[in-house]
């Protein structure tokens, strides 16, 4: 069975959830000598520079990337049938081939407007009509794909959970001066940032813990306003520090509003540290019994939330330790590469 990984998502982005899905499923496709190859442009991901690809199995694009050529169809030059599956809905032209995607979400179909939906919709849809399969990495996304695209047939779509990395666990808790709450991830409006540094400013005994991108003068200001020397932000560290910002938190603090699936609150859970998050989109999936799950964006709810992990934190540690086992990598892989051979 040949198979041909596009690399696009390691050219737009440094980091992501997105690059660790496509990196753990490249890496056990390697470590099982399957016959794979790749296209891939010059990049500076994470992910892709603990992958030992060589450089024999690698074509790169004629032409440098650029904004334009991730939405043009790549032209492979293989004569017989193949697998092809891109990391960020690109299509090729070529016949033989057995398309695959897998869709992580519809954030910008639900969220977003403009010539930035517009394009991302445009090169998604062209993908999505060109799979022989569909990948969809939660139901409540396999849900939303048939309600975007209700001529699809659940038939042709596989719900394929992402798993968690097992550099997450616990450790011997550190002496912190003060305890705090961890925000994990994007800052994008739907994720509501504001609401999370609302809890840590009616809750004085915390200080918060932001793990991400650097932030806007917009942000540094209301985070001076609202939370003065209650802040801390933590860019581009690697899986070893936020495993250490994971155990010694009091709780991860997950607002968002949509998730195509939340890897956080694996890895919360593999850490041993409780979660409080938006009982909405695929978050009831991941979470099961464990954590604290809040049915409304209202901070009197949140506060409410942070009392009961306070009086339950064994319990709940617990219940995340059994939830994060239904997930895993190679659980994952093995049901990519069953849908691969099915349509060989």
């Amino acid at each position: 069975m040949k198979i041909h990984y596009d690399n696009l998502i390691y050219s737009l982005q440094h980091a992501g959830g997105i690059s660790t899905y496509w990196s753990e499923l490249t890496w056990r496709l390697l470590r099982d000598n399957e016959d794979i190859t790749f296209t891939e442009s010059v990049n500076q991901n994470l992910a892709r520079v603990t992958l030992p690809i060589l450089d024999v199995s690698i074509s790169h694009p004629k032409n440098k990337q650029t904004v334009i050529s991730r939405f043009e169809r790549l032209s492979l030059p293989f004569k017989a049938p193949f697998i092809f599956h891109s990391s960020y809905n690109r299509v090729t032209n070529n016949p033989f081939a057995k398309q695959v995607i897998t869709i992580h979400d519809f954030v910008h179909e639900k969220f977003y407007s403009g010539i930035r939906r517009y394009l991302h919709l445009h090169q998604k849809n062209k993908s999505i009509k060109a799979s022989s399969r569909i990948i969809t990495v939660s139901e409540n996304t396999k849900k939303d794909l048939l309600n975007y695209h209700p001529y699809l047939s659940e038939n042709d779509v596989s719900v394929i959970y992402n798993g968690v990395s097992s550099d997450f666990y616990p450790l011997a808790k550190n002496e912190i001066e003060k305890p705090y709450l961890l925000f994990i991830g994007s800052r994008a409006y739907y994720k509501n940032f504001n609401l999370a540094i609302d809890v840590v400013r009616k809750h004085k005994e915390f200080d918060l813990y932001i793990v991400g991108s650097t932030l806007t003068k917009k942000e540094i200001i209301e985070l001076n306003k609202k939370l003065p020397g209650q802040w801390k932000l933590f860019s581009g560290i690697d899986n070893i520090k936020l495993n250490e910002l994971y155990n010694n938190a009091f709780s991860l603090l997950y607002p968002s509003s949509y998730e195509g699936f939340g890897i956080p609150l694996l890895e919360a859970m593999k850490a041993g540290v409780p979660f409080i998050a938006l009982n909405k989109s695929s978050i009831p999936e991941v979470a099961g019994n464990a954590g604290v799950l809040v049915d409304e964006l209202d901070i009197h709810q949140f506060s409410y939330a942070i009392n009961e992990v306070e009086r339950n934190r064994t319990e709940l540690i617990k219940k995340g330790f059994l939830q994060a086992e239904k997930f895993s990598w190679e659980k994952c892989y093995l049901e990519t590469k069953a849908v691969y051979q099915s349509l060989g």
